[in-house]
């Protein structure tokens, strides 16, 4: 049943983010947030809607939360290293960026592991 509901949620979200609706698309993150504290997924749309806001502080807590919950979410460790690199912390971003790079190696999401490889790539390039 929660499955159910999660995923109701994620779609919701994903619809909101689509329409370029940011804020309530955020608003309905926070409510799966709330509801279901142990599922990243909602602190993951609450980073990605924190980004799309151009709020990479806040966006970048947010996939760090849900990497707390799980740590084999490679979209979270791809997109935080992304925010620490726009706040020009390359270090953390590599490392970020290289984890999310073993765990699509390892699930051979090829087009992902190409993302991070051209990443990995323009982030020493501007170290």
């Amino acid at each position: 049943m929660d499955k159910n509901i999660v995923e109701e949620y994620c779609f919701i979200i994903k619809e909101k983010i689509s329409q370029q609706r940011f804020d309530a698309a955020l608003d309905s993150a926070m409510r799966l947030k709330k509801h279901f504290p142990q599922n990243e997924l909602g602190y993951y749309y609450c980073a990605l809607c924190e980004f799309a806001k151009e709020d990479f502080e806040k966006s970048a807590k947010h996939y760090k939360e849900a990497l707390n919950i799980n740590p084999a979410h490679a979209n979270s460790y791809f997109n935080l290293g992304v925010c620490e690199y726009l706040d020009k912390k390359y270090d953390d971003a590599l490392i970020n960026i290289a984890k999310a790079l073993v765990i699509f190696t390892k699930t051979k999401e090829l087009d992902k592991k190409k993302k991070c490889l051209e990443a990995l790539k323009l982030i020493e390039s501007e170290r």
